[in-house]
C-alpha cells in the first residue's frame, strides 16, 4: 500500500512536470509568429496549463505536505521535442494539427495512467479526472477541426 502511495505521488510530481513544461512550450509558441492559424489555441493552452499547473502543484502540496521545489523532468518529455519541431521545421497546418494532436493524446494518457492507480484521494482523483475531460475535450475539437479541414477519417497519430 505505501508503494504504491508512493508510486501515484511520483506519477504526480511527474505530471506536474508535464505541466510545466507545456505552459513554457505553449508560451513560447504564443511568442512566434511561425503558426498564426494556431495562435488562438496556444494561447488558450498556455493559460489553461497554468490554471492546471497551479490546481496540481496544490494539491500536491495538500496530500504530501511538501512542495514542488524542483520539479524534476521526465525521461521522455512530451512537449519540448514538440517545441523544437514547431520552431525549427517548417510544417503545413495538417502536419502541426497531427503533431499537437499526437502530444496532446499523449497527455491524456499520462492522466489515465495515475489516475489507475487506487489509494489516491478523491480529491485528487477529482481534480485529475476533471483536467483530464477538459484535455480530452480539447483533442476531440482539435481531431474534428482536422477533419472538416481536410475532408479525412480520423487523425493518425504516431
Amino acid at each position: 500500500m505505501e508503494k504504491e502511495r508512493s508510486t501515484w505521488k511520483n506519477t504526480l510530481h511527474e505530471l506536474v512536470a508535464e505541466m510545466l513544461a507545456a505552459e513554457k512550450v505553449y508560451g513560447t509558441l504564443i511568442q512566434s509568429d511561425r503558426y498564426p492559424t494556431y495562435q488562438a489555441y496556444f494561447k488558450k493552452r498556455h493559460f489553461e496549463q497554468g490554471d492546471f499547473t497551479k490546481i496540481l502543484m496544490d494539491e500536491y502540496h495538500a496530500v504530501t505536505e511538501r512542495k514542488l521545489i524542483d520539479p524534476f523532468t521526465t525521461d521522455q518529455p512530451i512537449f519540448k521535442p514538440m517545441e523544437r519541431q514547431l520552431l525549427e521545421e517548417n510544417l503545413t497546418d495538417a502536419q502541426v494539427n497531427v503533431l499537437i494532436t499526437d502530444k496532446e493524446q499523449t497527455l491524456v494518457l499520462q492522466y489515465q495512467n495515475i489516475l489507475a492507480f487506487s489509494g489516491m484521494p478523491k480529491t485528487t482523483n477529482a481534480l485529475l479526472q476533471s483536467q483530464a475531460e477538459d484535455i480530452n475535450s480539447t483533442l476531440q475539437k482539435l481531431r474534428m477541426d482536422y477533419n472538416t479541414k481536410y475532408k479525412t477519417g480520423p487523425v493518425k497519430t504516431s
